[in-house]
């Protein structure tokens, strides 16, 4: 009677043990690269002529729509030719004066091999576009603790991590030539590196996660209590400025004679 009831006590157990289980939180990491959407055309023209010199005379030239844009959009477009200029000269190139460029161009009356001579440059860099928040869901992720590969569709109520994109878009033209020596478009985010966040999930008595219950994420450790995060460039100045950096140094690597 007693091993009985001894048996009947350890089932209760074990039943009652294994039905067991509590929310626990971990570390999830999100990784994409967004440099594989770089759109790069390269002249061997514009090539040979980058590995042949050792100094190049850039001049940046706006967009034929400047003028017209917002003063918001104007701003950025200030803001990224500055540090274009600033990145080209910390990297001992020549930079001269875009706005007698733009003042030439307007005029209509000099070819642009003219124009070279009068401003004294080798290349002009025409910044077609800047976007700095491009909507990039991503759903596979990985928890650090244990090294598991998952999904955020394994979950009912989690959605993905937007790690949202900034994008330049930009044309090279050879003064001398008059010809066009690129194209290129560059993309960055701020996973490309990887990207911690914290997830917050029941996890059964026997260590696997329960995927029927609600789960959370959240960056601070603090507050998971999200069903989706956004990684944004575009939430301050400084933001756009470390993305805008990036971007510009993706470009003056691909203007490097060792490419």
């Amino acid at each position: 009677m007693k091993n009985k009831a001894l048996l009947f006590a350890t089932l209760i157990t074990s039943l009652l043990v294994s039905s067991c289980g509590s929310y626990k939180i971990y570390t999830g990491t999100v990784i994409y690269d967004s440099t594989k959407q770089n759109e790069i055309v390269k002249s061997d023209e514009l090539s040979n002529y980058l590995s042949s010199k050792a100094k190049i005379k850039f001049v940046l030239r706006t967009p034929p729509n400047f003028s017209s844009m917002p003063e918001e959009e104007q701003r950025k477009m200030n803001l990224i030719f500055a540090q274009i200029e600033k990145e080209l000269i910390i990297r001992g190139h020549i930079v001269k004066d875009h706005t007698l460029l733009n003042k030439l161009l307007d005029n209509h009356s000099y070819s642009l091999s003219e124009i070279g001579d009068i401003i004294d440059t080798d290349i002009i860099l025409e910044v077609l576009d800047v976007q700095f928040d491009i909507t990039n869901q991503i759903k596979n992720f990985k928890i650090k603790e244990n090294d598991m590969n998952t999904t955020f569709d394994n979950w009912k109520n989690i959605n993905y991590v937007d790690c949202r994109i900034s994008m330049m878009e930009c044309r090279i033209t050879l003064v001398d030539e008059g010809n066009i020596g690129g194209i290129f478009k560059f993309y960055i985010s701020g996973c490309d590196n990887g990207n911690d966040f914290y997830i917050k999930f029941f996890e059964e008595y026997n260590g696997k996660p329960d995927l029927e219950k609600d789960a959370f994420v959240g960056w601070n450790y603090g507050n998971v209590s999200f069903n989706s995060l956004t990684n944004s460039y575009d939430m301050n100045y400084s933001s756009k400025k470390k993305a805008l950096n990036r971007l510009v140094n993706a470009l003056l690597e691909e203007l490097s004679p060792s490419n």
